[in-house]
């Protein structure tokens, strides 16, 4: 079976959609499934990896790419590399990694607010805030990425319980996204510097300012003695920085910007609790995953896919509410016993998002999807 695997980020950016990518096509390479990767991302390194990257490939190549596809599976809904794919009947499936079929902006969030992730909801609201025909544009593109949903698209993937029920579609199964966690589950406690623990990108959705607002909470209640870890950088961070100011807690947070590889482990290991204060409705969250390989103890946010994935091996509150965030973080950095307990289960519970597994899933179906289109014909 030759698989080719559209991922629109790919390495060398780093982020959730590109670990997943880099997850499967490795899988797939070690299970001597045939792989090839498309990318929008430039690149000027020599390729290391084991299976070939074609980066912005032209039209004539994307058709010769295509033509050797037995299936091609996209991260993501996207309409990249049509009309090639119906013109020569190839059979695609759809990850669902975020809201493109729900919404206009494939958010649900807009300028640092939630937004509809209704279609007709969407197009009122960024009617309202683009104008009529920005609205009618964008909405058109909606409809177009819903239809091929509905009525082209092979097989849609729902990367969570929350995505197949929030954005219901034909012919959906669900499979987890797999991370490659095996950095993280080496990760252990070498010293103790840090009480509370962020990692991710500082953006308007990532809930950092109520995570900042939590542990002003927090650190008076400690009597100053707390302390807070921010890995990660984003267009909010200098607005994050100051907010850290105005709270007056600035002397007790600490942002270090993005950390990959080995300091990004190394910074996990001194940290004793992770946070993942999602304000938008995250589809899965891998950094919570993450953490729990890390043996960290966790608190997420409630609405979206983290909580799903965490199960009883974490606290969770609802999204935005730094006073039930704050309470959170109090019981853990206080409960030795729940500590413990809470680590025992997230032990056992990672062993489920085991990446190899998901990697399985997905060789068994673009396996079922590449018959199904030989019968076809």
């Amino acid at each position: 079976m030759k698989v080719l695997l559209y991922s629109h980020c790919f390495h060398p950016s780093v982020g959730g959609l590109e670990s997943v990518s880099l997850a499967l096509a490795k899988g797939f390479y070690q299970n001597q499934i045939e792989v090839k990767v498309i990318t929008s991302t430039s690149s000027d390194e020599i390729n290391h990896f084991p299976f070939e990257v074609i980066r912005k490939p032209r039209t004539k190549n994307q058709i010769a790419l295509i033509g050797w596809a037995d299936v091609i599976l996209f991260n993501g809904a996207s309409l990249a590399l049509q009309p090639w794919i119906l013109i020569f009947r190839k059979p695609f499936v759809w990850i669902h990694t975020g809201y493109q079929v729900s919404c206009i902006d494939g958010l649900g969030w807009v300028n640092g607010k939630p937004a509809p992730l209704k279609p007709y909801a969407s197009f009122l609201y960024h009617k309202r805030l683009k104008g009529l025909a920005s609205g009618v544009k964008e909405g058109m593109k909606l409809l177009v990425r819903r239809f091929f949903a509905k009525h082209f698209v092979t097989k849609n993937v729902a990367i969570t319980n929350w995505m197949d029920e929030i954005q219901p579609l034909p012919r959906q199964i669900k499979i987890y996204n797999p991370f490659c966690l095996d950095q993280f589950s080496t990760c252990g406690l070498v010293e103790c510097e840090y009480d509370f623990l962020y990692v991710g990108r500082i953006v308007s959705e990532k809930g950092i300012s109520t995570l900042l607002k939590a542990f002003a909470k927090v650190y008076f209640f400690s009597k100053n003695t707390s302390n807070l870890l921010i890995i990660g950088d984003g267009d909010y961070r200098e607005k994050m920085e100051e907010l850290s100011k105005d709270l007056n807690i600035n002397q007790a947070v600490e942002f270090v910007g993005s950390k990959i590889g080995e300091e990004l482990v190394k910074y996990i290991s001194k940290s004793r609790i992770a946070v993942v204060p999602s304000e938008w409705y995250e589809p899965m969250g891998g950094v919570a995953l993450e953490f729990m390989a890390s043996g960290k103890n966790l608190i997420v946010s409630e609405y979206g896919g983290l909580k799903e994935c965490v199960g009883d091996a974490a606290l969770s509150f609802p999204n935005g509410d730094s006073q039930t965030l704050a309470e959170c973080m109090v019981r853990l950095l206080r409960d030795k016993s729940l500590q413990k307990e809470q680590l025992s289960k997230g032990k056992e519970r990672i062993k489920s998002f085991e990446p190899s597994i998901f990697v399985h899933q997905y060789i068994n179906l673009l396996r079922e999807v590449s018959k199904l289109n030989c019968y076809q014909n």
